[in-house]
């Protein structure tokens, strides 16, 4: 098992549309093939960072989602949020 890693920041005053849109689409991550559940998060410290935690199978079954063309759809979900580039990493348990 490997967990994907993903930070986003969203422009001052948009986290509650980016939360409704991650809802909308968060099915696309919980339902895919490899995965084992998704749980987004936000920052308390920050409250306009947030991070999203995949828990997948393997780095290709996220590689395959992302190659899927409904992929796109998350892109166009929470796209309009983003107030950077998201910093995305895979991680695995070593102790």
């Amino acid at each position: 098992m490997v967990r994907e890693i993903a930070v986003f920041r969203i422009g001052a005053g948009r986290e509650q549309e980016f939360e409704e849109a991650y809802r909308g689409i968060a099915s696309l991550l919980e339902d895919a093939e490899g995965s084992g559940g998704a749980v987004l998060h936000r920052g308390v410290e920050d409250p306009e960072v947030y991070t999203l935690i995949v828990e997948w199978d393997s780095v290709e079954a996220h590689v395959a989602l992302t190659n899927r063309p409904e992929f796109e759809q998350f892109g166009e979900a929470v796209g309009p949020y983003l107030a950077g580039t998201p910093d995305v990493r895979h991680i695995e348990p070593v102790a």
